[in-house]
């Protein structure tokens, strides 16, 4: 038998007069679901199975796992796992193993398409949903995001380069303890995995010496909670006109600066306190109840500042 391991969005051609296939269905937390397939694709199920037969491909099909037992959305963390196994004749098969979606907060996940052209057919892996590098905390927050806005974040192609701006005055670091530092990151990491994705995000920090440092992606950002940031600067000294105002900008700081002020584009900011905003600027302020949010990943908690936070980032963007 012949293993082949996909990635997301990856496509795999068989014979069309060829394709017999078993897709294979696992929720990480065993928990049951239910399998919706396009018309145009032959299929047989037997109740409460994890196996689903496939056939005779008609035209192009979609094949969509939902939460079983009317749930409304898989539990915050949930992973799927699947394979197909498709007949290759003289009784051999070839083995399709698709990538883990992370379906956590979602009401459906399309996992497959079947797209037939000619004498061939196309298997193409659907989108995985996410960062499998996130930890539970930014993962948590990741769910919360997509139970709100149904979906796992912005197209291809849609998606924002993005600058998060660190505070490093001697101010921030009497405001801010540590832990409320930390859940700053393991937030703005779990929304933001949603926005940017594959697009470039960088570094920069209040201090006048300060050079953009590019992140690689939304792990490097909730990694940045336990960096040692040295916050003993007098104001701020950086220039933001490096920064395109097509990019999203979040800053992490106790207060809005002018220098934020004046900033054109898209902007969040994160703060250990409510500060003062001019119309379509947004905040969340990590005080207890939204620290002990994070750590515990509430996620009815966490859905509003969540959207508030997508919404003023994506500013545009359908």
């Amino acid at each position: 038998m012949a293993v082949i391991r996909l990635a997301s969005g990856q496509s795999h051609i068989v014979p069309r007069d060829k394709f017999l296939a078993q897709l294979q269905v696992f929720l990480s937390d065993d928990s049951s679901f239910e399998v919706e397939i396009s018309p145009t694709l032959e299929s047989h199920r037997r109740p409460n199975s994890n196996l689903v037969a496939l056939r005779n491909p008609q035209g192009e099909a979609e094949i969509t796992v939902l939460p079983g037992h009317s749930g409304s959305q898989f539990i915050s963390g949930t992973s799927l796992f699947a394979t197909l196994s498709i007949a290759s004749g003289a009784g051999g098969e070839t083995r399709l193993e698709l990538p883990a979606f992370e379906v956590g907060g979602l009401r459906a996940s399309t996992i497959l398409r079947v797209i037939p052209e000619g004498d061939q057919v196309y298997i193409q892996v659907g989108e995985t949903g996410g960062d499998g590098s996130l930890d539970a905390g930014s993962a948590g927050v990741r769910s919360a995001l997509r139970s709100s806005i149904d979906r796992d974040g912005l197209p291809q192609g849609q998606r924002r380069d993005l600058t998060l701006l660190v505070d490093v005055t001697s101010s921030m670091n009497y405001s801010t303890s540590p832990e409320c530092f930390g859940a700053m990151f393991t937030f703005a990491a779990g929304v933001l995995s949603s926005i940017v994705a594959d697009r470039r995000v960088q570094l920069l920090t209040s201090s006048a010496s300060s050079t953009p440092e590019l992140l690689q992606g939304a792990e490097s950002i909730q990694a940045l909670g336990q960096r040692e940031f040295e916050r003993r600067e007098v104001g701020w000294g950086v220039e933001l006109s490096q920064i395109s105002p097509d990019e999203a900008l979040v800053v992490i700081s106790d207060d809005l600066p002018a220098e934020v002020l004046k900033f054109p584009g898209m902007v969040h900011l994160l703060s250990p306190r409510p500060p003062l905003l001019p119309q379509g600027i947004t905040a969340t302020v990590f005080d207890g109840q939204m620290i002990k949010a994070v750590t515990e990943h509430n996620d009815t908690t966490l859905r509003a500042p969540t959207r508030i936070m997508y919404d003023t980032l994506t500013r545009g963007e359908k």
